[in-house]
């Protein structure tokens, strides 16, 4: 039988449920406000020209993504130079290819001998991150 742990224990009735003394002592008294969850909201009001921008410059980014990805379904050599490369470690390599597919956005290259991962950044609005593992 498994247990699981309630941070908010709640109490039928406060003379019944615990039934040891020093625990009715407890439950007589009302519940502290810091277990209830806040009615107000701290956060400003909800603004949605703010999550509109950054969605529709995040559409554009992955266009240039799709670049990326249909070049390397679409060419085996530019996906073996791509793969060699990267697992040389050679990022100036790395970075020439990428460009090379078209890409025009600031981007970020990581990798290993098993994996490739590019961040396609837009100004620190939002990013595009592509985990590509072989």
């Amino acid at each position: 039988m498994t247990l699981y742990y309630n941070p908010y224990p709640y109490f039928v009735h406060p003379y019944h449920y615990p039934t040891s003394p020093i625990a009715n002592h407890f439950a007589i008294r009302p519940f502290s406000q810091h277990l209830a969850m806040p009615t107000n909201n701290p956060f400003p009001p909800v603004d949605t020209h703010k999550l509109k921008a950054p969605a529709s410059r995040i559409k554009a980014m992955m266009q240039q993504a799709q670049l990326l990805t249909d070049k390397i379904d679409s060419s085996q050599q530019f996906a073996h130079d791509l793969m060699n490369a990267a697992q040389l470690s050679n990022k100036t390599e790395v970075e020439k290819l990428i460009t090379s597919t078209g890409i025009t956005v600031k981007f970020e290259t990581n990798y290993t001998p098993d994996s490739f991962r590019i961040r396609l950044i837009d100004n620190d609005c939002c990013g595009v991150t592509l985990n590509l593992n072989w």
